[in-house]
């Protein structure tokens, strides 16, 4: 299966869907023949409104994340193709809010993305998949995040009380890792959006976020463009919208970074698995020696 990249915050209007949307449509555009997948977390489905087919905008008879969750199809039920080459999605509805009731309490509570993720088989061929969360703490937010191998946290420039809640999101992401039982969700990166340099808000932002989380701050920003609220208002991407625009050159720029970060991490981690092997099989040898 692949690498599983969530993307998480609790703030709302700093461009978490937004930025989950054009993301995952810029590592497609990009993807030389391999296919990614977004799947749609928050029940609101404003994720699901821009990527879902426009010809089939009625939704009748789509299986969604709430079937999946609510235990009456599979995720393999749920996908589907976007207008986007090599960009498959797995649609959210509002019928989702009326799954946390229902779930909390038992095990899909936490487990039950990353159980769904393990059942299907057709998840092998996706090179990377993003999850666009709810903008709350709760039970989707935690099933995404046990789900996944990263985690990126967009931090909104242009909002003065940005940072305001950064630490109660890394206290999550603790939380569910301490419940992990294999490998831990780590932090990819902040993403910085709705940059607007030519403010001192953005400006103070930036170099504040830089100098206290160094490169765990992704080089790319997110400028702000009105061009990303006319794609919103008719259900496009940025790529879709205008191709000329800032915005789309920056998640461009993103979708590059991250996939290099991702690489770097994988071999960092693949290092550090055969140090530990080594050293066990050393231990191993000297115990039966003695």
């Amino acid at each position: 299966m692949g690498v599983i990249v969530a993307i998480a915050t609790h703030k709302g209007g700093v461009g978490k869907t937004t930025s989950a949307s054009n993301l995952a449509a810029g590592l497609a555009r990009s993807s030389k023949g391999k296919k990614y997948l977004v799947v749609d977390a928050d029940p609101q489905a404003n994720l699901t409104a821009t990527l879902f087919p426009h010809e089939r905008r009625d939704y009748k008879g789509q299986t969604t994340l709430a079937h999946v969750l609510g235990g009456t199809a599979v995720l393999d039920e749920a996908i589907v193709e976007t207008s986007t080459k090599n960009l498959d999605l797995i649609p959210s509805h509002i019928d989702l809010f009326e799954q946390e009731s229902y779930i909390q309490g038992t095990p899909r509570a936490l487990l039950g993305l990353d159980a769904a993720f393990r059942q299907s088989a057709l998840l092998n061929n996706y090179e990377m998949i993003v999850i666009d969360c709810p903008p709350n703490l709760g039970t989707f937010m935690s099933n995404a995040l046990y789900a996944a191998n990263y985690v990126i946290v967009p931090v909104a420039a242009g909002d003065k009380y940005a940072l305001d809640g950064l630490r109660s999101l890394q206290n999550k992401v603790q939380q569910v890792n301490v419940v992990k039982t294999e490998r831990k969700t780590e932090l990819l990166g902040y993403l910085l959006t709705r940059c607007d340099m030519r403010t001192n808000v953005a400006k103070t932002i930036v170099k504040t976020m830089r100098d206290t989380f160094g490169d765990q701050v992704f080089a790319t920003i997110i400028r702000e463009n009105t061009e990303f609220g006319k794609a919103i208002m008719v259900n496009k991407t940025i790529f879709q919208q205008e191709l000329r625009a800032s915005g789309a050159e920056d998640y461009a720029g993103l979708a590059a970074e991250v996939l290099s970060r991702v690489s770097k991490a994988s071999k960092k981690r693949e290092i550090l698995e055969a140090q530990v092997a080594t050293e066990s099989e050393s231990t191993s040898t000297e115990a039966v020696v003695s």
